[in-house]
């Protein structure tokens, strides 16, 4: 769990940077539209996960895994899976948060919220949705062989601690039978204390970025503060890495829908930077992209139809996963083309 929320921070950072400025091809065929984006307050799931995560990550995010699974899109591309970026193969923190508490995605969990700092794994946290029965989750904390649990309670709650080898305690807690926390000791004391509050980690600086989540529930990650969470970009990086220079904060959603996955994202520039002049760098990046994909049809299909524009005080960028394109993308990074 502490390896998990290290890889956390920096799968949100570098893999919104990567795969949607460096690349391109994490966004694709035209959304014409520019509908307001709601922000995240939409579900009480949300406000309530936000109430106990720590107030001082870098990022956030949740993936609403009921709405992957029913997407025909990703079930086709991912052999029936539907669960996209937290499968447990294509996510190492998800698939650490899975072994932690031996829950099932593919059954037990609806909804997955974290909160991670780079540098400070220990202010790191999940908060998960589904269905829990505390009689099973014991009998799986008894059967563990490779490691031990401590069981006991804060507050009313039931909490499962494990030791890891250089001391660190960790583990998880069951808020109810629908909702469980997990992070290291001291942060699941704070969540658990901070249970049935309303006061969530929305400063004004997060705020601004969590106000530009498109799609409240579907999938969606937050980051910010770059420069302390240690965002490097080299120097021989492509053109629009470099927009990651100009960067204050960066937001990533998506929605599961039956015939692909609509992403939105949003840049917020700098004070000092000029938000048109970084939309161009931005374009210039995904036309980089394009020249070097000319094999692979459903990525430029995807390419082609991106939308980037300068907008307030940031670069918005909109865009369509094709089902063909999902398919062949999981096809190459499985080595099956």
């Amino acid at each position: 769990m502490l390896t998990a929320h290290s890889h956390a921070a920096r799968i949100a950072l570098r893999g919104a940077f990567g795969g949607l400025l460096i690349a391109g091809i994490a966004l694709g065929s035209g959304c014409s539209d520019s509908v307001a984006a709601p922000g995240i307050g939409s579900s009480a799931q949300t406000t309530d996960a936000l109430a106990v995560l720590p107030s001082d990550a870098d990022v956030y995010g949740m993936t609403n895994l009921a709405e992957a699974r029913d997407s025909q899109a990703l079930a086709a591309a991912l052999g029936e899976t539907g669960l996209g970026m937290v499968s447990g193969t294509g996510s190492e923190d998800f698939e650490a948060f899975v072994r932690l508490t031996g829950f099932d995605p593919t059954e037990d969990l609806d909804r997955v919220y974290v909160a991670a700092r780079e540098g400070r794994p220990k202010r790191a946290a999940f908060v998960a949705y589904g269905r829990f029965d505390r009689e099973r989750i014991e009998q799986y904390v008894s059967d563990q062989s490779d490691v031990t649990f401590e069981v006991s309670e804060i507050e009313g709650v039931p909490v499962y601690l494990a030791t890891s080898d250089d001391g660190e305690r960790s583990g998880f807690a069951l808020a109810n039978d629908e909702m469980v926390l997990a992070g290291d000791e001291a942060t699941l004391v704070d969540m658990i204390r901070r249970l049935g509050t309303t006061v969530g980690p929305a400063d004004p600086e997060l705020q601004v970025l969590f106000d530009r989540v498109a799609f409240p529930d579907g999938a969606w990650f937050v980051a910010r503060g770059f420069d302390r969470a240690g965002l490097h970009v080299p120097d021989e990086a492509p053109p629009s890495a470099m927009a990651a220079h100009a960067a204050e904060g960066f937001v990533v959603s998506m929605n599961f829908e039956g015939d692909g996955i609509p992403v939105r994202a949003f840049l917020k520039t700098k004070p000092e930077a000029n938000a048109t002049d970084v939309a161009d760098v931005v374009r210039g990046g995904i036309s980089a992209a394009r020249s070097g994909l000319k094999d692979r049809p459903s990525a430029l299909d995807v390419l082609d139809r991106v939308e980037v524009e300068a907008e307030g005080d940031g670069v918005r960028v909109e865009g369509f996963l094709t089902s063909a394109f999902l398919t062949d993308a999981h096809e190459s990074s499985s080595g099956r083309r």
